[in-house]
């Protein structure tokens, strides 16, 4: 028999190939866990046979799988996984089943296109432990946290600060470890000094994303706090029910500075029903609000030390 009826003799047979799990978009460096399903003309087993992964980058990429599974009309591959490229942007990868002869039977080649969008990964930041009123031209502390949409450790991450004038205060490095019972909040402590005169001020925490090893999006953070002269005098509120005599325990009590927007100065009362506050003179509103409590409110000039019994009514809502 010749080779040209030889080739005659090889039946040829149709193929379909189908990719399952792709996403429409996913974090850059991430995986994708996929399958590849081929379906014959003819309903054969495919197993032993190969699928491709074609992924067109800078470079042609090709990933080989073999079918391993058949349900009597389609046979596919075990789950794989497959990363995704690190630059984000939008990319037409390929599912490939190549021709293929066994037996006498030439298997068509097929493929599927199946396209994505690699995101950069997002990124929150968090600031707290912010101290308001802070004496003017003194330092303090804060802390600062970031948190990746993938979980990704952040301990190479740098922090920035910047005051109200755009300036650039200082950088900070991430810590090695995230902030207790959080996930993938990494987080660093902050030394600033406060501004020399007294205002309220709106600051700013950055996430700068040159120096990470994955691209994510730049995100930042604002804060607010309040500068203050040095504390003069001492303000000693005694809290009480009025109706029992008894001190009342945890009752906030605020002095707020009138005629400014400067943050005010807040304590709870101790297990005597007692706040001292440390501040400058001046005139302050004084207010004391407790729950199931009227609110207090009355206006204190703060010459010298000052002490103030407030009486407070019991007011219990009904919600009968």
């Amino acid at each position: 028999m010749t080779e040209e009826e030889k080739a005659d003799e090889v039946k040829a047979h149709e193929t379909s190939c189908m990719l399952e799990g792709a996403p429409a978009e996913l974090d850059a460096g991430s995986i994708m866990a996929l399958k590849v399903k081929v379906s014959c003309s003819s309903a054969c087993d495919l197993r032993g046979k190969t699928a491709k992964i074609i992924a067109q980058d800078a470079v042609v990429k090709e990933m080989e799988i073999e079918l391993s599974e058949f349900d009597g009309v389609v046979t596919e591959t075990d789950e794989f996984v497959v990363k995704a490229p690190t630059k984000p942007g939008g990319y037409t990868w390929a599912s490939v089943f190549p021709a293929q002869e066994k037996e006498g039977v030439l298997h068509q080649e097929s493929s599927t296109p199946f396209s994505f969008i690699v995101k950069p990964h997002i990124t929150n930041i968090t600031v707290w432990d912010v101290p308001s009123p802070i004496v003017f031209k003194t330092k303090f502390k804060l802390k600062v946290g970031v948190r990746c949409s993938a979980e990704c450790k952040l301990t190479d991450g740098k922090i920035e600060i910047y005051d109200h004038e755009s300036s650039k205060l200082v950088t900070e490095t991430l810590g090695n470890f995230p902030w207790p019972a959080t996930a993938g909040l990494y987080w660093a402590e902050v030394e600033l000094e406060a501004p020399g005169t007294e205002g309220y001020y709106t600051w700013e925490a950055k996430l700068p994303t040159t120096g990470l090893k994955l691209p994510h999006e730049e995100a930042s953070s604002i804060f607010e706090f309040s500068t203050t002269r040095r504390p003069e005098h001492v303000v000693t509120v005694e809290v009480i029910d009025k109706d029992e005599n008894t001190p009342l325990k945890q009752a906030l009590v605020t002095l707020i500075p009138c005629g400014t927007l400067y943050t005010p100065f807040r304590k709870r009362t101790d297990d005597r029903g007692v706040a001292k506050l440390y501040v400058p003179k001046g005139e302050y509103q004084l207010c004391v609000d407790q729950a199931d409590y009227k609110l207090f409110e009355t206006t204190a000039e703060v010459a010298g030390d000052t002490k103030v019994k407030v009486e407070l009514i019991y007011t219990p809502v009904d919600y009968g």
